[in-house]
């Protein structure tokens, strides 16, 4: 993992460049991309394609990234989404036919036909998810509680200071004994709690299996994404976008939403140079 305190990292954020490891330059993957058969852009949404916002349902594409993204569909790239978000609360938020999603931190996926598919879930996880989503309510923040196929999650992005604490609390008090087959992981803005054996980094590795030749990069924010900036293949991409550098394995770091409109701008340019 790239830190902060690697000198390649405090030159690169001094002198405005943005490539964190000098094994994996973009020059070389847009020429690896450039000679491709076949390519796959994976790119997560919150955070990433759109800025994060109060309320959930409010999160929209940055402008002017739904024609860019259409245009390298239609060069022939292949598209997968990677969110945490049920993936068919996704599919409506994405101006996109053909596309892959892998929503709820890959436990959901919808094919390019659009044919929804689940990861199956134990009894006891579905018993232990209901009760905590029981137990969130009636501490009186339903408001806060997101419940996704095999997820539970608690936001507490915009909310008051007092709030936030006691939505905090409840995080930490839920994960001292958790199931042997449940999670608890903290994410930008709140805390979930996922059942075990899917995540970002398992839905790029169906994404490899299925298309083992192809040139990919992977486009993440938040910590969550690290999995699948792990699970890239050696010619892979990993992308960080966000305004702030953090420690993390990626490749390569943008500040949304200007450097990302470059970004995919120049993977357009490279097919079809």
């Amino acid at each position: 993992m790239w830190r902060h305190s690697d000198l390649s990292i405090t030159r690169a954020v001094r002198h405005r460049v943005k490539a964190l490891d000098p094994e994996r330059p973009p020059e070389r993957f847009f020429e690896a991309l450039r000679k491709a058969d076949e390519r796959l852009l994976a790119l997560d949404y919150d955070g990433t394609l759109a800025p994060f916002t109060a309320r959930r349902e409010d999160a929209a594409l940055y402008p002017g990234l739904a024609p860019l993204l259409a245009a390298i569909l239609q060069q022939e790239t292949r598209i997968a989404f990677v969110t945490g978000r049920p993936a068919e609360d996704l599919a409506t938020r994405i101006p996109l036919k053909g596309v892959e999603i892998f929503g709820a931190h890959g436990q959901e996926h919808i094919a390019p036909s659009g044919r929804l598919t689940r990861a199956p879930l134990s009894a006891s996880s579905r018993l232990w998810l209901d009760a905590s989503a029981l137990r969130i309510a009636a501490a009186g923040f339903g408001h806060a509680l997101e419940r996704k196929y095999g997820t539970v999650a608690i936001h507490w992005r915009g909310a008051r200071p007092d709030d936030r604490v006691q939505l905090e609390k409840l995080a930490r008090d839920m994960a001292v004994e958790l199931p042997a087959d449940i999670q608890g992981l903290a994410f930008d803005g709140g805390y979930e709690f996922r059942v075990r054996g899917r995540d970002k980094g398992t839905a790029i590795a169906d994404l490899i299996a299925r298309h083992p030749q192809a040139i990919m990069a992977y486009l993440g924010d938040d910590m969550t994404d690290e999995d699948a900036f792990i699970a890239l293949p050696c010619t892979g991409l990993a992308v960080l976008v966000r305004d702030k550098l953090r420690d993390t394995h990626a490749h390569l770091w943008l500040r949304p939403p200007k450097e990302l409109h470059t970004f995919l701008r120049s993977w357009m340019t490279a097919v079809t140079s």
